[in-house]
């Protein structure tokens, strides 16, 4: 009997070794290698060594950042992964995600180092660029020439997008020069990818050179090229540039198609020239080029402001309606391939793994993201308007007269606008309030709808309201102008950092200050990072004591990043959420309107997060 026994026990023990062993084959065969190392939550580049043998201090480098030490520090921080996490659901699915994210890239590098070949690593590049995992798109460059191959065009101007996309100037500006060193001639799109990246740096001069270099060079600019040039000079009000870029597409027998139009024309309401305006939709008819519902949207609010031009100002509203009503029987459900360029990255892993295995059918995977942005610009035109509409059939003529007399200045003439690095202006100061005023601050304030509503809701309240995008401040104070907010609210246009130091706001005068919804940091090693120790410590300064900072956003990873952020601060805030949580999920019912809401309401649904947190 005890024979017996003994042989079960020794076949048992032989079946479970050929079951790990089986496993183990399996996960090889796979490309995961399983350890308890996952890429930090919130950080698309935590990863750890996937292939071959490797130090431990490159490992390291391949994981970012050592998981004993970061548990270590966020341990003793009190805000260590697993306790957020066990704090929210979406958290948890946050990092669940991000994690699986880092296999499966794994997964995809080892492959790539077994098959060999330029077009697949051009194309995890190109995958990991367009899904801002930055470090991944960096690895898998630099495995091209370990494994052996050379880069080609293809595999620097997909580096180029990765670099762009995260808003690295200097990197993208660093692959560039390796490529022109390395004898590989750049093509149109590589050209229009730097082009891309020196407008989102605000550098639209050097943008303009780059084309002239590209022309004098046999390389042709596409209309993607000038619509990158023309998008950004709508966002710094650049109308000199714009006219001059369309001048040249005609030129050179390139012909503005709509979205160049459309950008076209947006610069030039900005600055309220309607009449230009009106002079360039009807070249555009006579040249039989489509005329958006969004540019009609901003003839209408632009001429709204300028007297006398009411019957201009109803007439693009009564235009706009039709493109909108044409726009849905024509493409219900449909994504628009012109807005590729910002939105429509968001797919999901398992299509970019099918995509590599042949997966022909990963292509027709629809972009959920495009059909909701589209659906938010229709929603945003017509709630635009709707209060073009109203303002001139409610508001008196002669309060018209004075607020068009107002908007004749010009937003950078008025008193209460400062656009940073605006030249001549640039000694020019924002007061924020007499002393002794209720202050409040929002920094990201965006296109301005919960700015301006608040300080409607009540005129004794002073807000300051900051933004980066030069257009979004000018649309803010047209805003302001119509519902008549213009005496207490304050815009800055720059960063952050900078703005607080220029609007007044003296030491100690601030009640509250919000930053709703900041971009969050595009990967792990960005150095464009808003809620930081630096940033921190400004806020301190404005707040009065027993002052608000308020942060709300609908990123989970920035969220935790937040709190961890001011748990480091905590000589300076501590959170007013009971028993100490770091933050609150949800956002409070009265918090009000904004973009935001828009996109929650019409199906996006992502977790929301509010940080409360009181000056000590």
């Amino acid at each position: 009997m005890e024979t017996n026994d003994h042989a079960s026990r020794r076949r048992a023990k032989k079946k479970s070794k050929k079951r790990a062993a089986t496993r183990e084959t399996a996960n090889e065969r796979e490309g995961v290698k399983r350890t308890k190392s996952h890429a930090r939550p919130g950080d698309d580049d935590g990863r750890e060594a996937t292939t071959g043998t490797r130090t431990g201090d490159e490992t390291k480098r391949l994981a970012g950042t050592d998981k004993d030490a970061r548990d270590a520090r966020e341990d003793a921080d009190g805000l260590s992964t697993s306790y957020l996490a066990s704090l929210d659901e979406g958290m948890k699915r946050s990092i669940k995600s991000f994690r699986k994210r880092a296999r499966d890239a794994q997964t995809l590098l080892k492959r790539a180092m077994k098959v060999k070949d330029v077009k697949f690593f051009n194309r995890l590049v190109k995958d990991f660029g367009n899904d801002k995992q930055y470090g991944f798109a960096k690895e898998a460059f630099e495995r091209i020439a370990r494994s052996g191959l050379t880069p080609n065009v293809y595999s620097y101007t997909n580096m180029l997008n990765a670099a762009t996309r995260v808003g690295e100037v200097g990197e993208m500006r660093k692959i560039w020069k390796e490529m022109r060193d390395a004898g590989v001639e750049p093509n149109e799109v590589a050209y229009t990818v730097l082009v891309k990246g020196e407008c989102q740096a605000g550098n639209i001069d050097r943008a303009r050179e780059i084309v002239r270099e590209m022309i004098d060079g046999g390389v042709e600019p596409n209309q993607r090229t000038y619509g990158t040039l023309l998008r950004n000079c709508v966002r710094y009000g650049d109308v000199e540039n714009a006219a001059k870029f369309v001048q040249t597409m005609r030129e050179r027998s390139s012909p503005p198609d709509a979205t160049a139009c459309e950008y076209y024309i947006k610069t030039m309401c900005g600055e309220l020239m309607v009449q230009q305006t009106l002079s360039f939709i009807r070249d555009v008819k006579r040249d039989g080029i489509e005329v958006t519902a969004q540019s009609y949207v901003a003839l209408a609010t632009a001429a709204s402001l300028v007297m006398p031009a009411e019957e201009i100002a109803m007439k693009a509203c009564e235009d706009a309606r039709a493109k909108l009503d044409a726009d849905v029987r024509d493409a219900p459900g449909t994504a628009n391939s012109r807005y590729d360029d910002d939105y429509g990255d968001g797919c999901d892993d398992d299509y970019r793994i099918r995509a590599h295995e042949g997966d022909d059918s990963a292509a027709d995977v629809p972009s959920k993201s495009v059909q909701l942005f589209l659906q938010l610009r229709a929603q945003d035109a017509l709630r635009e308007i709707e209060a073009v509409e109203s303002y001139i059939t409610d508001i008196p003529l002669k309060r018209r007269v004075q607020i068009a007399e107002l908007a004749a200045k010009g937003g950078e003439q008025a008193t209460n606008v400062r656009i940073l690095g605006g030249g001549g202006e640039s000694d020019k100061t924002v007061d924020a309030a007499d002393a002794g005023a209720d202050v409040r601050i929002e920094i990201c304030s965006g296109h301005g709808d919960w700015i301006t509503r608040r300080a409607k809701l009540d005129p004794k309240i002073q807000w300051i309201g900051i933004e980066m995008r030069r257009n979004r401040v000018l649309l803010t104070w047209m805003k302001a102008l119509r519902l008549g907010v213009e005496k207490n609210l304050r815009l800055v246009c720059g960063m952050a950092h900078d703005a607080l130091d220029v609007c007044r706001a003296p030491p100690g005068s601030a009640t509250e200050v919000y930053v709703n919804y900041p971009d969050p940091p595009e990967w792990v090693g960005s150095s464009q990072v808003l809620v930081q120790d630096t940033f921190l410590r400004d806020v301190h300064r404005v707040l009065k004591p027993g002052g608000h900072l308020i942060c709300v956003t609908d990123d989970s990873a920035y969220a935790m990043r937040m709190c961890r952020e001011l748990r480091k601060a905590r000589s300076l805030f501590e959170t007013t959420e009971p028993e100490g949580k770091p933050f609150a999920s949800g956002v409070p019912e009265d918090y009000g309107a904004s973009y935001f809401d828009s996109m929650w309401t019409l199906g996006n649904q992502r977790d929301r997060y509010t940080l409360r947190y009181v000056k000590i």
